[in-house]
């Protein structure tokens, strides 16, 4: 039986649609371009040096020398079209997504990712449960980020916040057809020693009044800072509730 393809966006409200512009159930009939390629996600170590020479053109640095700050950069790009993929599914339509890689495509140009293609009867029927709703994506980080922490010297922590940030944003502005009452970022974000996502954002205490009171701060830096003239941090990042002053009088993030 042929499946039409159905794009993510058709299910969302305004506000999330373009996130979900290049997510689709099932592969469109359109072409993907010249300069793009429609890899199996279960090939990703194969592109490694395509994944980093797109980073190197955006950031600079060193391709080798940098590598782990550039894939952790290259994960955010990735984790812009899994994560709102996932969230889509398990709070918009309250369903779980099957996104086991050996069932998905990702459609790179020029090494950054530019589509995901899920199989066309990925999506399940509605559950109540935040467990079952959210296991494909859990366990679909899982496997990214095992590919990308073994193309490279980085801890698997670090992008997992990339993730968990990139999530707490989502669930909080992401309507539910099931409540509001938070359960499904409770279940997420858990703070149990076994769950990588757990609590990746939380309020702290600056120690200077440039930075708002209280400041919504990343557990885990996403080394950005490594890459040659990466001066100005991300505006959730930890490291700017160590900086004096003068230094924190530089960045962005306080503007």
């Amino acid at each position: 039986m042929t499946h039409r393809a159905r794009n993510f966006a058709a299910f969302a409200p305004p506000e999330l649609a373009p996130y979900l512009q290049n997510v689709w159930l099932g592969s469109p009939d359109e072409s993907i371009g010249d300069d793009a390629v429609r890899i199996p996600l279960t090939s990703l170590a194969d592109h490694r040096d395509a994944l980093l020479a797109a980073m190197h053109a955006l950031y600079g640095g060193d391709a080798e020398l940098h590598a782990r700050a550039l894939l952790s950069q290259w994960s955010k790009y990735y984790f812009g079209l899994a994560a709102p993929a996932g969230v889509a599914a398990g709070r918009l339509l309250g369903r779980p997504l099957d996104m086991s890689p050996e069932r998905t495509h990702l459609v790179l140009k020029e090494g950054m990712p530019a589509a995901l293609h899920f199989d066309a009867d990925a999506l399940h029927a509605p559950d109540a449960d935040p467990a079952r709703r959210y296991a494909g994506l859990v366990a679909h980080l899982d496997s990214v980020i095992g590919m990308i922490a073994a193309m490279t010297k980085i801890a698997p922590r670090v992008l997992w916040s990339n993730a968990g940030n990139l999530l707490d944003y989502l669930l909080a502005n992401c309507p539910s057809i099931l409540s509001d009452d938070g359960t499904d970022a409770e279940w997420l974000f858990r703070p149990a020693d076994d769950n990588p996502l757990r609590t990746p954002i939380r309020d702290a205490k600056p120690r200077s009044t440039l930075l708002p009171n209280p400041f919504r701060v990343r557990r885990v830096c996403c080394v950005r800072y490594e890459i040659p003239g990466e001066t100005q941090l991300c505006a959730s990042c930890p490291l700017l509730l160590t900086m004096r002053d003068d230094e924190l009088a530089l960045q962005d993030a306080i503007r």
